[in-house]
């Protein structure tokens, strides 16, 4: 049977640490161009198509809180079927792409630029048609991969547009955190341990919660579950939980909450409400504080950084779960079926 360690997707993931500290070196070098377009603007949009729509939503509201004014996360296909639902002026539209090259954001690109918006292209490739077709590209140098599905991409492109955010906010705090990040990569190698052995169990469900930028997350946590190993799997902000999808809860079923900084405490116990209720739960928290009085399986990730900065340490684990998860299942995550790396559409 396969191991996870012989798997490429686990192999890149574990490199993500070293790949956010390059994506954070290349937010420092940002040019002033992105940064004066973020800046003078007041409403931006941040888009892209799965696991880039689900960044584009934590980077979003990271930027609400940080920026103080409109930052909306929409889908790419919104912006091409829809844009009158999701564009007011001339505001900037950032485009999240690992390729470049996937058929939306290159559509996206061109159109945003004809119609007058200033366009902000964030990629691992640098040579590829999104790069070229934006005013501005900002490159992950250590985020590409040969994987199917996004794993160190995410992580590092969420540390590089964190890291934009800061600047543009002037928030030396949140910056100097980030810039902690990749030395508290151990903690989320931990926390992975715990998903690798959650893994083995036989789920009939997988919730993730998470509120505020914690919900693209939580997303994304669903995204990969699903992608790799078809475990029904789905995400929700944590009070929202309790309005209806709590009734899932029951033995069987997997409940993991990530949780940190505001509202922790109405949060974490939403967890403790589904272990009551018979589910089995993994909270990951900052520290013992927040997670004070919980049952269940606990990882700390994060103490002492500022919430939105411990963000993309809480990728890895997610990806021990659901590449374990898919080999408990005779599922081969390194080639999740009817899924190509980038997508591509065919002409109209």
């Amino acid at each position: 049977m396969t191991d996870l360690d012989d798997l490429l997707t686990w192999r890149e993931s574990s490199t993500s640490g070293e790949a956010i500290a390059a994506a954070l070196d290349a937010a420092d070098r940002a040019p002033g161009a992105a940064l004066d377009a973020l800046a003078d603007s007041e409403r931006i949009v941040i888009t892209g198509a799965g696991s880039s729509y689900y960044l584009a939503q934590a980077v979003a509201a990271v930027a609400r809180a940080e920026l103080r004014r409109p930052v909306l996360a929409a889908p790419l296909s919104e912006l091409i079927l829809r844009p009158d639902g999701v564009l007011v002026g001339g505001e900037p539209v950032v485009i999240i792409s690992r390729s470049g090259s996937t058929s939306e954001a290159v559509t996206v690109a061109e159109r945003m630029r004809a119609a007058g918006h200033p366009t902000l292209a964030v990629t691992c490739r640098g040579e590829s048609p999104l790069a070229a077709g934006a005013d501005v590209t900002l490159v992950s140098p250590e985020g590409d991969e040969a994987a199917i599905v996004m794993t160190r991409s995410f992580a590092s492109m969420l540390g590089l547009l964190l890291a934009v955010v800061a600047r543009v906010a002037g928030d030396e705090d949140l910056a100097a955190d980030l810039r902690r990040v990749p030395e508290r990569w151990p903690e989320a190698s931990a926390a992975a341990h715990v998903g690798r052995r959650l893994a083995t169990s036989d789920w009939s469900r997988v919730v993730i919660l998470g509120g505020g930028p914690a919900i693209g997350i939580a997303a994304e946590w669903g995204l990969k579950l699903t992608e790799t190993s078809q475990v029904p799997t789905s995400a929700y902000e944590p009070l929202e939980f309790r309005h209806g999808p709590i009734s899932v809860c029951e033995p069987g079923v997997l409940v993991v909450g990530l949780v940190g900084g505001a509202g922790v405490g109405d949060e974490a116990a939403v967890v403790g409400e589904a272990a009551a209720l018979g589910a089995t739960t993994w909270l990951i928290a900052r520290d013992e504080d927040e997670a004070r009085g919980t049952a269940g399986d606990v990882s700390l990730i994060g103490g002492g950084l500022h919430p939105a900065a411990r963000l993309p340490l809480l990728l890895h684990p997610a990806h021990a779960l659901a590449l374990g998860i898919a080999l408990a299942r005779g599922r081969n995550p390194d080639a999740p079926r009817h899924l190509g790396q980038v997508v591509i559409l065919g002409a109209e």
